[in-house]
């Protein structure tokens, strides 16, 4: 388990909701939940959130109610489009507190957060500080990993910064840049550091289920594609340590890729705050590997894990932000090379 400053917070996640799609038929007594979005930063502008956003946050909310969810994963672009820039910023209220306010969203370390290139543009640090004022905003570090036991099995969640890794997303005069444009990492040197972290990590967990998480996708169909350095640095430790799941963000669309000669799942979950329909680089991944992918609807979206505690195997599935069911992911079975 991870650790931090600890600030106590009362809180209560009792409330059931029926009708949550099939939520409710896959929860076992040992199972753990726990919810994913990405990209879900609002606005610069007021009221600094958006109707997707608040949709979102809304969905998440019933479904966390009827799954019991233990946290969420937020997956980078916090706060659109320049992040934060002090701990004091009104954005972490008007963005995060006043948004995300049902009662199955409260507890400790509830949100656990990592960076997106929006976020990059601002105050990543007082991001992380602001862990110690919110009891629900888990951001300790740039990168780092923590565990979660179910029934007899351990999950291991390892959440990247891939910015620091791949670089800039767009130019210094604000062109955007496709995932294999990306300009050189800002320092080589943090950028080698991570993935030697990475490794080492991976190499020593004696978890059943691995998920490794950023915001930058390694494989992705809509609008900024494949990201190039990821596909060179990560995709092979993936591969090598059996990581079940990759989780990413940056491109708005929901979709779930999965080469045939790789057991990794890659799941895109960039669509809490903007939908995107752009399938433009449909061409750039493995033949057949396109599973699901849904990006045209304008109510937001989000994610939900189900580690179950009765075979230690991973399911996946893929919400509208109202809550309605788009897409299951096939069970992934526990790791056997740990």
């Amino acid at each position: 388990m991870f650790s931090k400053p600890s600030i106590v917070t009362i809180f209560s996640m009792i409330a059931l909701y029926a009708g949550v799609g099939s939520a409710d038929n896959l929860q076992g007594t040992s199972d753990l939940n726990f919810l994913v979005m990405g990209d879900w930063g609002g606005s610069d502008k007021a009221p600094y959130t958006t109707v997707a956003e608040q949709r979102t946050a809304q969905g998440m909310d019933k479904i966390a109610g009827g799954i019991c969810a233990r946290f969420t994963l937020a997956l980078g672009d916090n706060f659109y489009y320049s992040g934060v820039t002090s701990l004091d910023d009104h954005r972490f209220n008007d963005t995060f507190e006043n948004v995300f306010i049902g009662s199955n969203l409260q507890g400790e370390n509830f949100f656990r957060l990592l960076a997106g290139n929006h976020d990059h543009n601002g105050n990543v640090t007082a991001q992380i500080l602001y862990s110690n004022v919110s009891s629900r905003w888990h951001y300790p570090d740039y990168y780092y990993d923590f565990e979660e036991a179910y029934g007899n099995f351990k999950l291991h969640v390892i959440m990247l910064d891939t910015v620091i890794i791949s670089g800039a997303s767009e130019t210094k005069e604000g062109v955007t840049l496709m995932g294999d444009e990306y300009e050189a990492p800002k320092c080589k040197l943090k950028a080698d550091a991570q993935i030697a972290w990475l490794e080492s990590t991976l190499e020593a967990s004696d978890a059943d289920i691995i998920i490794v998480a950023g915001h930058y996708p390694v494989w992705s169909i809509c609008e900024h594609g494949p990201t190039a350095t990821l596909l060179t640095s990560v995709k092979p430790l993936l591969e090598k340590y059996g990581v079940a799941a990759y989780l990413s963000g940056h491109d708005h669309c929901e979709e779930v890729i999965q080469d045939g000669d790789d057991n990794v799942v890659y799941h895109g979950i960039g669509s809490a705050n903007f939908n995107d329909p752009s399938t433009a680089h449909e061409k750039l991944i493995p033949s057949d590997s396109l599973k699901f992918h849904a990006g045209s609807e304008e109510t937001g979206g989000f994610a939900r894990v189900l580690l179950k505690g009765d075979t230690g195997g991973l399911i996946i599935e893929h919400y509208d932000g109202d809550g309605t069911l788009k897409y299951t992911a096939d069970e992934v079975k526990i790791r056997t090379n740990k």
